[in-house]
């Protein structure tokens, strides 16, 4: 337990003063983001945020307001239920998201963005906002809020984390309809599917490559065609399927994705009964490979 601690702790210190720029600059866009569009158009698309566009259409509290009153009440709830370190942890991240929040609101004010289009106005959200929430996420913070309800529903409904997280903003997103309507909702849901995507993609790596494992009889001539004519190289694994004691050379190949259908025939043209097992693969450590975000 000791050793995996140890682990943990040197990740979280990796890189750290890259981490907490990309941190503070991804919540401050998001914080803008909030009050520049998701304010002023009554758009709900979870979190604590969300609910206080709620609140405000109520009973007029000013969501800054209630951002700052819900943190002290789920920092409470965080320390009953949760440990300590997890709770100061969420609180940063409250706090930085609620002072970002404070700060855009007047400037917010000075910016008038004309969209042509209902449509474009909801892409530049969402895209802002998931670009901005996959660096936050992968900067290892997070802006608190529901996440904390999530967190406690996790640990004591034994779910994972996804599908806490998932019920606690469909909640939030139904009092956003109640309140603003069906077609409010059907904009908020558009951006938090393409934000959720697109965050995906920050934390996980863009989906450049296939990873693709073959066994053939002929792996042998396969391979020496991937070398000598698509310059594609590949791992040889040894593998054994079932009762049957034969062993079967399987490779491991990773295949860019544009080259996928041409590798494939390749394959098959060398083999025509050859296995071959395809996955999505984000991301390839090792070799050359270009790096966008640093951490």
């Amino acid at each position: 337990m000791e050793e995996k601690k140890t682990i943990l702790k040197l990740i979280e210190k990796d890189k750290i003063i890259i981490r907490l720029l990309f941190f503070f600059a991804a919540v401050f866009i998001v914080s803008l983001n909030y009050n520049l569009i998701l304010v002023k158009n009554n758009l709900v698309i979870g979190g604590m945020s969300g609910l206080a566009i709620v609140i405000k259409e109520l009973t007029g509290l000013s969501p800054t307001i209630f951002l700052y009153l819900s943190t002290v009440v789920l920092t409470i709830i965080s320390l009953i239920f949760l440990d300590k370190k997890t709770t100061l942890k969420t609180l940063f991240g409250s706090l930085t998201y609620n002072v970002m929040v404070t700060l855009s609101a007047p400037l917010a004010k000075y910016i008038a963005l004309d969209f042509s289009s209902t449509f474009i106005l909801l892409l530049f959200t969402a895209v802002a906002h998931g670009i901005c929430y996959g660096l936050i996420y992968r900067s290892s913070y997070n802006t608190g809020g529901s996440d904390t309800i999530a967190t406690i529903i996790s640990r004591y409904a034994k779910l994972p984390m996804g599908t806490s997280a998932a019920w606690t903003n469909i909640f939030i997103i139904i009092t956003g309809l109640i309140v603003f309507g069906i077609t409010k909702t059907i904009y908020a849901v558009f951006i938090l599917l393409v934000s959720n995507k697109l965050a995906d993609m920050i934390i996980l790596g863009v989906k450049d490559s296939k990873m693709c494992y073959v066994k053939s009889e002929h792996s042998e001539r396969i391979l020496t065609k991937l070398l000598n004519n698509v310059n594609i190289g590949a791992t040889e694994l040894v593998g054994k399927g079932g009762i049957f004691t034969k062993t079967t050379p399987v490779l491991l190949i990773i295949v860019p994705t544009k080259q996928y259908y041409g590798f494939k025939h390749l394959i098959k043209s060398i083999d025509s009964k050859a296995f071959i097992l395809t996955s999505n693969c984000h991301n390839v450590s090792g070799g050359y490979k270009k790096k966008l975000i640093p951490f």
